[in-house]
């Protein structure tokens, strides 16, 4: 009522001012018919309301059993969290929130950051985070005379290491697991030879199999399969290295007793159909690859010291560092 007072009294003080007054005949419903009036024309205007997404401020923020430090490979950190609503869960992700896991365990299988939040429906709650780094204490590296040789004096060669290494820790056997024990100290390492898988894949008589007695022994929790020099281009094709190479990974993962962490690699000598086919697989199977194709043909990587070809192909004490840095920088 005062409202309309109030109006009213605005049109007679119009009125008084300039004549008369009338009001939009479009915004009422009288119609006003007195032309020597001035028109007033009242328009609604109306402020649209944008109605907030619901905020995750109903939810409890879930914690990690451990939010820094390090862990050993494998392992679960809890996610808690109070006061949980009916319905609620946990989840995590790996990806910075791109894809989330339902579940309370989240297992320890990279350095990168982990988040966590809660969820119900469509609400969830402010995220968590975690940064922890894996440590590794079983080491197993599937590989060729780059991982080790013993002495052979008719090549000029009479070290038992990594073929071309000055000594035992320049190679990058040694350098990988000097890394790792900056990590935590005590890591295991067993060498394997790749050998017979390099040039038997795909025959009849040759079956990865062959790995099973040392990865049951062992139980490693990470494996560098470091082959390639060995292979036969004209096989990569003929025999299926394709498929053989899925086979191994797979075996390699089902056997190792328990979470295992697999990164290969390409080769430091020129193999281009062997290194395409091992990309290709490393990235269908989630395994890490360490590209080792700015080695190839650079000279200062290899060994020209020896007057033995084969000798001289291997790397030197620079190729080993760089193998090295390369497979660590690849560690997910």
């Amino acid at each position: 009522m005062a409202t309309r007072f109030g109006f009213t009294y605005l049109l007679y003080f119009s009125c008084w001012q300039f004549g008369c007054a009338q009001v939009d005949p479009a915004t009422t419903a009288g119609a006003l018919t007195d032309p020597a009036c001035r028109t007033i024309t009242i328009q609604r205007v109306t402020t649209p309301i944008n109605t907030p997404a619901p905020t995750p401020q109903g939810l409890p923020i879930p914690s990690f059993s451990q939010q820094s430090g390090s862990v050993a490979y494998g392992s679960t950190l809890k996610l808690s969290a109070s006061n949980m609503p009916s319905g609620a869960y946990t989840e995590y992700s790996y990806d910075n929130g791109t894809t989330w896991v339902k579940g309370d365990q989240v297992p320890v299988v990279s350095r990168k950051q982990m988040l966590a939040r809660t969820r119900v429906n469509d609400l969830t709650s402010q995220t968590t985070q975690a940064t922890v780094t894996p440590y590794f204490q079983r080491m197993m590296v599937i590989g060729n005379s780059i991982m080790s040789h013993g002495p052979a004096p008719d090549l000029g060669w009479t070290n038992f290491n990594g073929m071309a290494a000055s000594a035992p820790e320049k190679d990058y056997v040694h350098l990988l697991t000097a890394k790792l024990n900056s990590l935590r100290d005590g890591v295991q390492t067993k060498m394997v030879s790749g050998g017979a898988f390099e040039r038997q894949f795909g025959r009849g008589d040759y079956s990865v199999t062959e790995f099973l007695k040392p990865l049951q022994e062992f139980k490693p929790d990470i494996i560098f399969v470091r082959i390639g020099e060995n292979m036969d281009e004209g096989s990569v094709q003929q025999n299926n290295l394709v498929g053989n190479l899925r086979v191994l990974f797979d075996f390699l993962r089902q056997n190792a007793g328990g979470p295992v962490q697999i990164i290969c690699s390409t080769s430091v000598w020129n193999r281009p159909q062997a290194d395409a086919v091992i990309r290709q697989v490393a990235a269908e199977k989630a395994v890490p690859l360490a590209d080792l194709k700015s080695m190839v043909g650079v000279p200062s990587y290899f060994a020209s010291q020896y007057a033995n070809a084969g000798v001289a192909a291997h790397p030197n004490d620079a190729g080993m560092q760089r193998i090295t840095d390369i497979i660590w920088d690849t560690m997910p």
